[in-house]
C-alpha cells in the first residue's frame, strides 16, 4: 500500500471547517444574556419616622445623582430588566431585605439594546432598628431581574469608587 500525499483541496476543506466552527462558537457566545452593571454615583442614606410603626425607622438608600448605574448589555440580543430585589447589608454581614424604588420618572421595565448601555437612579427603603446609625461606609446588595428570569447580582457602596468616579476625570482633565 502506497503512501497517498494529502490533497490541497482536503486541507482546504478542514481549514474551512475549523473557521466556521470558530466563528458559529464565538456568535453563539455573543447572542447569550451578558448584562454588566458599574456603580458611577454615589449613594445617600437617610433615616426617617416610620409612618405606620414607632419601633422602626424608614432607611432610604438612594443615588445622588439621577443616573448613578450603568448596566451594559455586552450580548447581540436585546435584554430587559423588569424589577430588582435589594438588601442593606450589615457589618456583621446579616442583610436587611428591603423595597425598591426609584430616582425621577426612572421607571421599569428598563430595555437595553444590544451592544448598549443605559443609566437608571436605584433607591431602595428598609425598615430598621429605631436605634439603628447609617454608617459612614456600607453596600447594598441589588439583584436585576431580567424578563427571561435570569438574575444579575452586584453590591453598591456608599461612595463610587475612585475609578468609575467623576471627580477622578475631572482631575486628569486639569
Amino acid at each position: 500500500m502506497e503512501d497517498t500525499p494529502i490533497q490541497f483541496e482536503v486541507l482546504v476543506s478542514f481549514a474551512s471547517l475549523a473557521i466556521t466552527v470558530y466563528f458559529w462558537l464565538v456568535q453563539a457566545r455573543r447572542e447569550r444574556p451578558c448584562l454588566r452593571i458599574y456603580q458611577i454615583g454615589s449613594f445617600r442614606a437617610v433615616c426617617r419616622r416610620h409612618q405606620q410603626r414607632d419601633d422602626v425607622k424608614r432607611l432610604c438608600v438612594q443615588q445622588m445623582d439621577s443616573c448613578g448605574v450603568l448596566i451594559a448589555n455586552n450580548s447581540t440580543r436585546q435584554n430587559s430588566i423588569v424589577l430588582f430585589d435589594c438588601w442593606f447589608v450589615l457589618p456583621t454581614g446579616e442583610a436587611i431585605p428591603g423595597d425598591w424604588g426609584v430616582v425621577g420618572d426612572d421607571r421599569p421595565p428598563w430595555n437595553i439594546g444590544p451592544e448598549s448601555t443605559i443609566a437608571m437612579g436605584l433607591a431602595c427603603f428598609f425598615d430598621v432598628p429605631s436605634d439603628f446609625e447609617v454608617p459612614d461606609s456600607f453596600e447594598i446588595a441589588v439583584e436585576f431581574i431580567s424578563a427571561s428570569g435570569r438574575r444579575y447580582a452586584h453590591r453598591f457602596t456608599r461612595a463610587a469608587s475612585a475609578f468609575n468616579s467623576d471627580t477622578t476625570i475631572y482631575a486628569r482633565a486639569a
